[in-house]
């Protein structure tokens, strides 16, 4: 599994054959550190999360959250897609 908020990262896992998950609201992304991205007004925030979101599914990956405290159901839903014998493509 590789979780990455850059699209060269997302890029690296797919070509090792991992699950890719990106990270939408974190620096790479956004072009911010997170307390520059949280200072934000919440449309031009909304703005820079989703560019960065559909930066790293054009990239491929197989899953976008935006931070690693929405991790979890991600991979739940993996580990589901494991147990049932699925790769990722």
């Amino acid at each position: 599994m590789k979780v990455d908020d850059a699209v060269v990262g997302i890029a690296e896992g797919l070509e090792v054959g991992a699950w890719t998950i990106g990270l939408s609201a974190s620096g790479n992304g956004v072009g911010l550190s997170g307390a520059a991205l949280a200072g934000l007004p919440v449309d031009e925030r909304a703005v820079r999360v989703a560019a960065s979101a559909k930066a790293l599914a054009d990239a491929g990956a197989h899953y976008v959250v935006e931070t690693i405290a929405q991790l979890g159901p991600a991979l739940a839903e993996i580990e589901v897609r494991i147990a049932r014998g699925e790769r990722p493509s």
